[in-house]
């Protein structure tokens, strides 16, 4: 019976047992990293990762429960910090900021990596668990909260669905990225304007 690659692993995806070294816990989610921008999820392997980290495969199958754990981790551990919407200033302000550099994001390497995460994820029920669990809710939450810092501060009505809000305003970003098309900053001011003056316009 083929065994599911998730058990085992405990909430953060980490096997439990023997403690990890750190330095070896970088170098290895560093190797892994730096194959992921070069080949793409599906060709990478274990052995790869292992000898580019100077390290056997024995100890990446005690850590982590395959190579999509590995290189799950391996995004988040680089790119955790790359887009926050910041804690100081206008909400609003702050949610426009963080549209426009999305398309900045897109452009660079991390954000071929997160690209080729979204395709990669299609075909594979447990990354894509893991990236709902680990990408998906903790960046929604994060969009939540400004939403609703910006309802409190009175520069959006009571009406507004956090949850849609944030869809309409990520949706049109992501989807050109995925179909390999450009958008300018001028299209993502004008998306930006569009959803949130409907918004205001819309009687309480």
């Amino acid at each position: 019976m083929k065994s599911d690659p998730s058990r085992g692993a405990n909430p953060a995806g980490r096997k439990t047992g023997r403690p990890r070294s750190e330095k070896t816990r970088k170098a290895i989610l560093n190797a892994a990293f730096g194959l992921l921008k070069k080949h793409g999820f599906d060709d990478v392997s274990m052995q790869q990762i292992a000898g580019q980290a100077g390290v056997s495969t024995a100890t990446l199958y005690r850590w982590w429960d395959n190579k999509h754990a590995i290189l799950l981790e391996a995004y988040l551990e680089k790119t955790r910090e790359l887009l926050p919407y910041g804690r100081s200033g206008s909400p609003l302000a702050r949610l426009r900021k963080y549209c426009l550099r999305l398309i900045d994001f897109f452009k660079s390497e991390n954000g071929q990596v997160f690209l080729r995460l979204m395709l990669a994820i299609q075909d594979d029920p447990v990354l894509r668990a893991a990236f709902y669990e680990k990408v998906y809710l903790p960046r929604r939450g994060e969009g939540r909260a400004v939403v609703q810092e910006a309802i409190a501060a009175g520069e959006l009505p009571c009406t507004v669905d956090p949850d849609c809000m944030i869809n309409l305003l990520i949706g049109p970003l992501i989807l050109p990225a995925l179909l390999g098309r450009e958008i300018n900053t001028k299209s993502v001011q004008t998306i930006f304007d569009f959803i949130v003056n409907a918004y205001l316009a819309k009687p309480s």
